[in-house]
């Protein structure tokens, strides 16, 4: 694959200021994969929503590895994601609100995210991101990373004993799945899968819990709030919007909206793959390029 540099042409429109011109020959780069791009961050955080050792599932194929949720901001301010590798790292990216391009090394033209936008981050793919507008861009991302340290032995959870409520005023959908295995070109997460979905629940609505022992769940509230009901918690607790938590060790739950408002809720999930062959898929992963 030929080298890439991509000249950027940015235009950042605020009132009673000059338009600022960004080129990426103006900033610090480095060639990943065949792609150029930024190599320092710039006007960006992230929040740490949950963060797991798979091993504590009984997960032994993937031992050494943590399933991790962060909420993501990138400034309209000329926020930069810089250029990395998900060679170790496969990952789900579903963009909340704004517009932002993403630069990645298995495209030939920058893709556009609109809010409602799935990015996979899979195989040995290599990207960075930009946002060019005024609003600043939310993101929700999943990813199972290999952990620092010396790996866990992988436990088997104990299941719970719980009521689980049937499921009512919810709907549950499938956004997007990356094959573990496949990822790690069979050499580990043999029969896993990184699945994402979103439930929306109306007031007085009921979300029964969708996974079993072994499969662990990081749920993140993004409108509204639910109460959370556990089989390892005496009392249900309160997520609002904005925070998450992890489910996994044998735990079951479901979550119940008490408000006055729907709410939305995005989980990443690590499952074996065949729970999700057959399943409809709604995640928009039709980028178009923006120049």
């Amino acid at each position: 694959m030929n080298i890439r540099t991509v000249a950027l042409g940015l235009a950042i429109a605020a009132l009673g200021t000059t338009a600022i011109a960004f080129e990426l020959s103006d900033v610090k780069t480095r060639v990943l994969n065949g792609l150029e791009g930024p190599s320092g961050a710039n006007n960006i955080s992230n929040v740490a929503i949950a963060n797991a050792p798979l091993a504590d599932e009984g997960l032994g194929q993937i031992a050494g590895y943590n399933l991790r949720t962060r909420s993501w901001t990138i400034s309209g301010d000329m926020g930069i994601v810089p250029i990395h590798s998900h060679a170790d790292r496969p990952a789900i990216v579903f963009t909340l609100t704004g517009e932002i391009y993403e630069y990645r090394s298995d495209a030939d033209d920058r893709l556009l995210h609109s809010a409602g936008g799935l990015s996979l981050e899979e195989g040995d793919v290599t990207h960075w991101w930009l946002n060019e507008g005024p609003e600043d861009v939310r993101l929700i991302a999943f990813d199972v990373f290999k952990a620092r340290g010396t790996p866990e032995v992988a436990k088997t959870p104990i299941p719970q004993t719980f009521d689980q409520p049937a499921q009512k005023g919810a709907v549950l959908e499938l956004l997007g799945v990356v094959d573990i295995e496949a990822h790690y070109g069979g050499e580990k997460g043999d029969g896993l899968a990184l699945s994402t979905y979103r439930a929306v629940i109306e007031p007085g609505g009921v979300l029964p819990s969708f996974v079993a022992a072994g499969e662990p769940l990081q749920v993140w509230v993004w409108k509204g709030a639910v109460s959370e009901h556990r089989s390892d918690a005496d009392a249900p607790v309160t997520l609002a919007a904005e925070n998450g938590a992890h489910l996994g060790g044998g735990a079951q739950a479901y979550w119940e909206n008490t408000g006055k408002v729907p709410a939305e809720l995005f989980f990443g999930v690590v499952e074996p793959l065949s729970e999700t062959e057959g399943v409809t898929q709604v995640g928009v992963l039709a980028h178009h390029s923006g120049d």
